[in-house]
């Protein structure tokens, strides 16, 4: 008679397409390949329909834009849905499960030093690629004129979020005017409860004063900013309740309060840059209230991993009689969660069709023509490291043969590839190193929730081609010690960097100011960022992978135990 247990963990396995190896696979199609039918479905409908309409074609716009869209963006917030308790909870268990505080202390100084030294040795490859292929001086300054025109629009917006707030105010206080007619004239015409609404309306127009009193002294200084913010916040909670009601002016007050919270975010991220480097990291990483960093439309990750990570190590400073029944609880959470996955991954195939159509049928190939040189250097970058330092790094350090690692993890490889986001990708890298690779769960969920945020080769590889590039094509030349300092602010860029879609062009922005290149320029690569952050994601994602199979082997575990004689 078999363990409960044991019953449990063999159903789960059975009832698993993200398990590939399991003796009694899924009948049909295996996930990874339906997934695969549908990334090229995606590429060549998408070729097809801007060959035969054109990318601006109205219909096609359309079709994108109430179908497709949707449907790739309702698979990526059901997966970023389930991050925030699946790496809490993951998170508490893994550290939790370690149970001997040097040992964590041990896996956790193993997993910074081992994204350390591979982040280096990505972002070496990167600069040595771009420094001996030149690829910012090998376009054309027509092209080049004509790519930033095309997407000059991207990269205001951008430029203008990340770099100043003085010119975002501006934006933000044009915005709320518009906001502020809309609201005035709901308040004068409604029936539901007229007063409430009226009410709302002068408290708009107040807020928007104060907006553009902020704008004006936003221009010279950020000194009264704390203030603004403040009454930024209440305005956002009142325009909160306002869309509690049933009628027109629900949807307006929700509209207003969330470019509400957008501004007042970047107003705070703009004064945190204005600390000292030690205040920084510890605001960066401490938070002052966790449930603020839960709360918001993107999760601070970072800060919720910090307090998983400290409520870990209180449980395994607690007597076991008092910590099990919250560790219970956790472990329950986690579970749940990965059934969530399992169900949200049935959906997969479609919304990746969905997802890449999107952009090819939009750009076509004449961009990726346009950049062929960019595109190529980064390509070839990513893949030296996906296939010449991973592999070594799993041969020499984890002792698992380079092809039986890819292969167990070809459903991450995709799933990373099609979302472009390590957060996204998240719930299935966990499942899949535990089940195909033999990773023990409290390595696993310390070091790959850890490693979505803290370990990305690959975005670090990308920032820094894209800056050299851009420097070349500006024709500004950046000397060594210039170089070094692109090495040193990629690695942290890929330390910092958010695990989602786009996340490392603010960022970028940010160098090529700090260097005194004119951040417009990131206007070029914004129609080849997409296509580019598939893959960079990839190598993200697979390096996360990488560093939890040499910390548990490094911890004397025995990996691929589970599934070797399959």
């Amino acid at each position: 008679m078999t363990d409960k247990k044991d019953d449990y963990e063999f159903e789960e396995e059975l009832r698993t397409d993200l398990d590939d190896e399991t003796p009694d696979k899924p009948k049909g199609i295996a996930l990874h390949t339906k997934i695969l039918i549908g990334l090229l479905i995606g590429v060549f409908g998408g070729l097809f329909v801007n060959w035969k309409f054109g990318g601006d074609n109205a219909n096609l716009v359309w079709f994108i834009e109430n179908f497709t869209r949707p449907v790739g963006q309702l698979f990526l917030s059901l997966l970023l849905m389930i991050v925030v308790p699946l790496v809490f909870s993951s998170l508490v268990v893994g550290v939790a499960g370690i149970g001997d505080i040097r040992k964590l202390g041990r896996i956790g100084l193993k997993s910074f030093g081992y994204s350390l030294v591979i982040s280096t040795i990505s972002v070496v490859i990167g600069l040595g690629l771009a420094n001996t292929i030149r690829p910012g001086e090998r376009i054309s300054p027509d092209v080049a004129t004509m790519l930033k025109e095309k997407f000059s629009g991207g990269a205001k917006s951008n430029i203008e979020n990340t770099i100043s707030i003085g010119a975002a105010s501006k934006s933000f206080v044009g915005t709320a005017d518009k906001y502020i007619v809309k609201i005035d004239k709901i308040a004068n015409e409604t029936t539901q409860n007229p007063e409430e609404a009226k009410k709302f309306a002068a408290d708009a127009k107040d807020f928007s004063a104060k907006a553009k009193e902020f704008s004006v002294e936003a221009q010279a200084s950020l000194k009264n900013s704390k203030t603004f913010t403040s009454a930024a916040d209440s305005f956002a909670k009142e325009a909160d309740k306002m869309a509690a009601r049933t009628d027109i002016l629900s949807e307006v007050a929700a509209d207003f309060s969330n470019e509400t919270k957008r501004f007042s975010s970047d107003i705070k991220k703009a004064v945190a840059s204005e600390d000292t480097a030690l205040m920084s990291v510890v605001k960066t990483i401490v938070p002052s209230n966790v449930f603020n960093s839960i709360s918001g439309t993107s999760p601070n990750m970072l800060h919720i991993m910090f307090f998983a990570l400290i409520a870990g190590i209180a449980i395994t400073l607690l007597p076991a009689p008092v910590s099990a029944p919250f560790v219970n609880l956790m472990d329950s959470v986690f579970a749940v969660t990965s059934k969530i996955i399992d169900m949200i991954m049935k959906f997969a195939p479609y919304a990746v069709a969905c997802l890449i159509f999107n952009n090819i049928a939009q750009f076509g190939l004449e961009l990726l023509q346009s950049l062929a040189w960019f595109v190529a250097t980064v390509l070839l970058g990513l893949g030296l490291h996906f296939f010449g330092v991973y592999s070594l790094s799993v041969a020499f350090l984890s002792k698992i043969n380079p092809v039986e690692f890819f292969k167990r993890i070809r459903t991450v490889i995709v799933t990373a590839f099609s979302t472009s986001s390590s957060n996204a990708t998240l719930p299935t890298a966990l499942k899949v190193s535990e089940k195909n690779l033999g990773v023990p769960k409290e390595i696993n969920s310390f070091v790959l929730t850890v490693g979505a945020t803290a370990n990305q080769n690959g975005t670090a590889l990308y920032e820094g081609v894209t800056v050299l590039f851009l420097a070349q094509l500006a024709g500004f030349d950046l000397s060594l010690g210039q170089q070094l300092m692109v090495v040193y602010l990629a690695i942290l860029g890929g330390i910092g960097t958010a695990g989602v879609p786009s996340g490392s062009i603010p960022f970028i922005i940010g160098i090529l100011a700090m260097i005194g290149i004119d951040p417009a320029l990131i206007a070029i690569i914004l129609g080849v960022d997409r296509i580019l952050d598939m893959c960079r994601t990839t190598l993200n994602v697979v390096g996360d992978i990488t560093a939890a199979t040499y910390v548990a082997r490094s911890e004397g575990f025995e990996l691929l135990k589970n599934t070797e004689n399959v």
